[in-house]
C-alpha cells in the first residue's frame, strides 16, 4: 500500500524529473527506458503457485487468479488443480475482471491492463504506466484550456504533470466493468482512465472523479444506482458512471481497500484497523460499524447465499449471516489477499504463499 509521506518523497522526484527533462531537450520519460517489468514476459514455473496473488475472478466457470511478477494462473475444476499460463509482462498483478467467460481484464502496477478474448488462455497489454500518464496530461491540458482560472482543473493538470514525471511507476488498483465495451479503470494518485471500445483504446476520466489531493482510489463498484469508489483517506465517490462522482463524507480517515454489495442499495467498505462502514442508500452517505477486526481488512467477497467473508492481514477470515451485523472469526496464520466463490461452492483464498481452497462443507 502507499502513504502519503510516500507521495511526499514522490513529489521531489517530480522536481527533479522536470529539471531533467528540460536538461534532456524536453523528451522527459518518453525517453527512458523501458522496465524490465514491461518488456519481459513472466517467466513461467511450477514455483509461480506458490507466490503472492491479489486477486482471483471468475470467467464462467473456471477461475482466474493474478498476483506477483506477472503470474496468472487458471483452474478449470474448481480450485482443485491451476496451471499457469502466459503473460507478456512480469509486473504484479492487483486485479482480474469479466465481462463475460471469456472477455477480461487484468491490472496492476506499472499502469498495466492486460486483456483476454478466450477466458485467460492468452493475454495482451492494452496498456502501460507510461501511456496512462501522457492520456491524463492530454485530458488536463484540454481542460485547463478550457478553463484556465479554474480551481480543480489547475489541480488536475497538477496531478497529471506528476504522472508524466513518475513515468510508468503508477499502479493500477481497480477495474469496473460496465459494459462488454466500456471499462473504467482506477489507480494510485487520482488515476482514472475509461475505455469504451473493450479495453482497446483508453481516455483519461479525471474529471469525473474529485480527488483533487490525489489520493489512491483502492476500489471501484458497480451498483444498480452507478458506482461507488473507495480509496485513500477514507475516500468515498459514488454518483452515474459518465458524470461527475460526487464525494460522501467519511466518518474514517484511514484508507479504505475494498468494497462488496450485499443488495442494490445495501454496501460494506473494509480498511485498515478492521474498519467497517455500511451505506444503505448506494454509498451517498457511510456509517461507522464496529469493526471487525484489529488488523486491516484486505479483501471480501458475498457468497451465493449471501454470507459476507472478509480476510485480514493477519490470515482471519471474518463470516457474516446477517448482513453485516455481526461477524465471528475463522484464525488463520497468512494474509488474506484475494477471495472469491469456486462454482461448486467452495471459499477461493489468495494469500502471498499461493491459492488455498476451503471446500462447500469447510475442510481444507
Amino acid at each position: 500500500m502507499f502513504s502519503r509521506e510516500k507521495m511526499r518523497r514522490r513529489h521531489a522526484l517530480v522536481v527533479a524529473g522536470a529539471a531533467a527533462a528540460a536538461m534532456l531537450g524536453g523528451r522527459g520519460a518518453a525517453a527512458m527506458d523501458m522496465p524490465a517489468e514491461l518488456a519481459q514476459p513472466a517467466s513461467l514455473s511450477p514455483a509461480a503457485a506458490y507466490g503472492l496473488f491479489n486477486g482471483i475472478a471468475l470467467a464462467g466457470t473456471r477461475l482466474v487468479a493474478v498476483g506477483e511478477r506477472g503470474h496468472i494462473l487458471l483452474s478449470d475444476n474448481a480450485g482443485l488443480a491451476w496451471r499457469q499460463v502466459p503473460v507478456p509482462v512480469s509486473t504484479t498483478l492487483v486485479t482480474a475482471r469479466f465481462a463475460t467467460a471469456t472477455l477480461g481484464w487484468v491490472a496492476g502496477e506499472m499502469g498495466v491492463i492486460l486483456k483476454t478474448a478466450d477466458g485467460g488462455e492468452t493475454w495482451r497489454l492494452v496498456l502501460n504506466g507510461f501511456q496512462a500518464a501522457s492520456l491524463m496530461h492530454a485530458e488536463a491540458q484540454a481542460d485547463t484550456a478550457k478553463a484556465p482560472s479554474n480551481a480543480a482543473a489547475q489541480a488536475e493538470l497538477q496531478n497529471a504533470q506528476a504522472f508524466v514525471a513518475f513515468g510508468a511507476s503508477i499502479p493500477m488498483l481497480s477495474l469496473v466493468p460496465l459494459s462488454t465495451t466500456r471499462i473504467l479503470a482506477f489507480g494510485a494518485y487520482g488515476l482514472a482512465l475509461e475505455s469504451f471500445d473493450a479495453g482497446e483504446t483508453w481516455r483519461g476520466n479525471a474529471a469525473c472523479v474529485p480527488d483533487p489531493q490525489g489520493l489512491h482510489i483502492y476500489a471501484a463498484l458497480q451498483t444498480a444506482g452507478g458506482l461507488v469508489a473507495a480509496g485513500e483517506q477514507g475516500l468515498l465517490l459514488h454518483g452515474a458512471p459518465g458524470a461527475a462522482l460526487a464525494a460522501a463524507a467519511s466518518p474514517y480517515q484511514g484508507s479504505l481497500f475494498g468494497l462488496v454489495s450485499l443488495a442494490p442499495a445495501n454496501l460494506l467498505a473494509y480498511g485498515l484497523q478492521g474498519t467497517l462502514l455500511q451505506s444503505t442508500d448506494q454509498g451517498a452517505t457511510w456509517q461507522a460499524k464496529t469493526p471487525v477486526s484489529g488488523n486491516a481488512v484486505l479483501c471480501g467477497v458475498v457468497l451465493r447465499d449471501n454470507r459476507i467473508v472478509l480476510g485480514d492481514a493477519s490470515g482471519n477470515l471474518l463470516q457474516s449471516g446477517d448482513a453485516g451485523a455481526s461477524f465471528r472469526t475463522l484464525p488463520g496464520t497468512l494474509p488474506v489477499t484475494a477471495l472469491a466463490q469456486a462454482p461448486d461452492g467452495a471459499l477461493i483464498i489468495g494469500t502471498p504463499a499461493g491459492i488455498r481452497r476451503v471446500a462447500p462443507g469447510g475442510a481444507a
